[in-house]
C-alpha cells in the first residue's frame, strides 16, 4: 500500500474540475504522481475525461483527468461525494508539487 501524501496537519488544497462545461471546486483529500482524490458535491461517473485545475506554486496548472471512481454525494456514509481521479500525462509542476508534499509528510 503507498503512503498517503496529505496528512491533516498540511494545507487545504482546491481543486477545480470542468466537465462538460460546468465546473465544480473541490478539496483535495489525497495525492500521488498518478492522480488525485478529491471531496467533490456533484456525481461524475467513471472513466469521464475531465479537466483538473489545480493552482501550484502561485500558476493555474491545467491537466486532463480520467475518473477511476466516484462515490455519489447522494450516498448515506462517510465518503460521500468523492471521486479519485487518475491524472494523464502529469506534467513537471505537478510532479514537483507532489514530490514536495511526500518530503514535508516525510518529516
Amino acid at each position: 500500500m503507498r503512503k498517503r501524501t496529505l496528512p491533516n496537519n498540511q494545507d487545504k488544497v482546491e481543486v477545480t474540475i470542468n466537465n462538460d462545461g460546468l465546473s465544480y471546486s473541490c478539496l483535495l483529500t489525497d495525492i500521488s504522481a498518478s492522480g488525485i482524490s478529491v471531496r467533490v458535491g456533484h456525481f461524475i461517473p467513471t472513466y469521464k475525461e475531465i479537466e483538473v485545475v489545480m493552482e501550484i506554486a502561485g500558476e493555474k496548472v491545467t491537466m486532463k483527468g480520467s475518473v477511476r471512481w466516484s462515490i455519489d454525494p447522494g450516498t448515506a456514509g462517510s465518503e460521500k461525494g468523492k471521486l479519485g481521479i487518475l491524472i494523464m500525462d502529469p506534467p513537471p509542476a505537478y510532479l514537483e508539487f507532489v514530490r514536495i508534499r511526500e518530503e514535508k509528510s516525510a518529516k
